[in-house]
């Protein structure tokens, strides 16, 4: 299978994402419609930063800083209290309206994680669409590419219409 990541370097040679969900007014929406279908939207920095060590900046501003090249972030920046991965049960209870995205017929869910040495490092959560090179779009299943030795997984689903939690919260 090859496909290509446009949005990301690092899965260059498998898969194409052609458009990340950037509208605000999708992500960030009052009232929820159980008409539509929704994904998680965030990015959580990792384990490096805790309630100790916040960050202020926005995706940009850590891209920037970090000097990280086409690798996708998703607004809010999400810093768990003690480091460990964000507890989707309690964002999606809680901050439903700030972490979810709505996902449109030609997208998918889809949850971008890097590795090293089996520890996540970071994650993106996303509507997007994914595309194998030379075929149709992609909308399930989990891919792994390692780099440079890092694991990088990009796992893509499509939730289903209502506002139950979120395919990419299950990964």
């Amino acid at each position: 299978m090859r496909v290509l990541l446009n949005l990301v370097v690092a899965f260059s040679f498998f898969f194409l994402v052609i458009s990340q969900s950037t509208d605000s007014s999708a992500t960030n929406d009052t009232v929820l419609d159980p008409k539509w279908s929704y994904c998680f939207e965030f990015t959580w920095f990792g384990p490096q930063y805790e309630k100790g060590n916040m960050y202020n900046g926005t995706c940009a501003d850590y891209l920037d800083s970090s000097r990280a090249t086409n690798v996708p972030c998703s607004a809010p920046v999400v810093i768990s209290e003690d480091g460990t991965p964000p507890d989707i049960d309690w964002m999606f209870e809680n901050k439903r309206p700030n972490v979810l995205c709505r996902r449109t017929e030609n997208q998918v869910c889809a949850t971008y994680t890097y590795k090293y040495a089996g520890v996540v490092n970071n994650a993106t959560y996303m509507c997007t669409k994914v595309q194998e090179v030379g075929s149709g779009a992609i909308t399930s299943g989990c891919y792994t590419q390692s780099v440079e030795g890092y694991d990088i997984d990009l796992c893509v689903c499509k939730s289903d219409y209502g506002l139950s939690l979120p395919c990419n919260g299950k990964f």
